[in-house]
């Protein structure tokens, strides 16, 4: 068996630790297009955001360690995703439903807002 290079490993831990410093900034903008959707402001674009930004984090988070925040995540993308293309307002059992799966994201990462 050979032995890991100890030159991938320091680099592999440095990627995990830039993506585990870009989390705050990452459910911030996860958080503040939440908001923007319950004020009502600019569903349109919101929403599909929204979406994307979940289905990346998603996508990304177990590579890097995070697995329980990348399900949590996908679990949000999934509450969403049928409501983008419809271009209406959502409705209250809609966003308590976005709601659940938001919390449930942030409680997956201790340092979001």
């Amino acid at each position: 068996m050979t032995q890991p290079n100890p030159a991938l490993l320091a680099f592999l831990e440095e990627q995990r630790a830039d993506y585990t410093r870009s989390l705050p900034g990452r459910l911030g903008q996860l958080l503040g297009l939440w908001q923007q959707i319950l004020n009502g402001d600019d569903l349109a674009q919101a929403l599909p955001a929204l979406e994307r930004h979940a289905h990346s984090l998603a996508g990304s988070a177990a590579t890097f360690g995070w697995a329980e925040l990348g399900l949590a995540a996908q679990a949000l993308e999934l509450a969403v995703e049928p409501h983008v293309s419809a271009g209406q307002p959502l409705s209250p059992q809609v966003k308590t439903e976005i709601s659940r799966a938001v919390e449930a994201l942030q409680q997956r990462f201790p340092g979001a807002a």
